[in-house]
């Protein structure tokens, strides 16, 4: 049996890519200098997620991009896999009621 998927933020990499250009931007180095972020970090997020060195935006990430280019979130990021909790039934079989 499968496990379910776990919900997952994502980066809208051609929307980050064209923030950055409209701010100036045009490297790695100076887009990680801006947000506050290494330039692993970039390289790592803006990776298929299917890459087994992808690695999520963190707090630090979505923090540093949305300080930078201003909002809303759902420009930069998005919500990957099943939503769990919505409402009072599925939190009571999340946590075993």
């Amino acid at each position: 049996m499968q496990k379910p998927k776990k919900p997952m933020i994502r980066l809208r990499v051609n929307e980050l890519m064209k923030a950055a250009r409209e701010h100036g931007i045009d490297n790695d180095t100076k887009l990680a200098a801006a947000i506050g972020v290494s330039v692993t970090q970039i390289w790592r997020t803006k990776l298929p997620c299917s890459d087994h060195r992808y690695s999520p935006p963190g707090t630090v990430f979505i923090a540093g991009v949305l300080n930078i280019f201003g909002g809303p979130f759902e420009r930069f990021f998005f919500l990957d896999g099943m939503l769990q909790g919505r409402n009072k039934k599925s939190v009571k079989k999340a946590v075993g009621e």
